[in-house]
């Protein structure tokens, strides 16, 4: 009898991935190894943001904290544009990359779209990315974690992190803050 629940159970198909989510409390389930790899983009803050899109119910109520941030929301909003509070503190003076990046993004998503099942996965070299925030690669601060310190505090983040005042010198200080002195 034993011998053959444990040949039915040789029968069944494995579980594709038993996967581990989140770096300070770890949970671990059996999924898809898409979702495997989505989640796991997802915790590498340096590749990806979380970003919100804001409702009117959520205005209404960051009114009743905080007018000013409530009116940058409605920025966001107006502009249906998905946004992490880090720029929403800075959406007045970014908001043109933001527009131009939801617009190649919506390119990107359209090229990737058409791409033939089964490969190959690569996105056509028209496909212009330049707006898009945080990228690999970039010479620039904009759309990073040090980008909202850098304009509340021109200057400090390169005393706090080697080598940020190099990466704003290659940019040439396109980082849209001020450009950082050496002392």
């Amino acid at each position: 009898m034993a011998f053959v629940r444990s040949l039915r159970r040789c029968g069944e198909k494995v579980p594709d991935i038993f996967m581990q989510f989140g770096l300070e409390q770890q949970f671990r389930f059996v999924s898809h190894p898409g979702v495997f790899a989505v989640s796991k983009i997802l915790e590498m803050r340096t590749i990806s943001q979380m970003r919100a899109n804001f409702t009117e119910e959520n205005i209404e109520k960051i009114k009743g904290f905080d007018p000013d941030l409530a009116r940058k929301a409605q920025i966001a909003y107006d502009n249906k544009l998905p946004v992490n509070f880090q720029q929403l503190e800075l959406i007045e003076d970014i908001l043109p990359r933001l527009l131009d990046e939801k617009k190649q993004l919506g390119a990107a998503r359209e090229s990737a779209a058409k791409l033939p099942a089964g490969g190959p996965y690569e996105l056509p070299k028209s496909v212009d990315v330049s707006a898009c925030r945080p990228i690999p690669g970039q010479k620039d601060i904009q759309g990073t974690l040090m980008e909202l310190p850098e304009a509340k505090y021109p200057g400090l983040t390169a005393k706090v992190v080697p080598g940020i005042a190099q990466v704003q010198q290659i940019a040439g200080g396109s980082s849209g803050t001020a450009p950082v002195k050496k002392e």
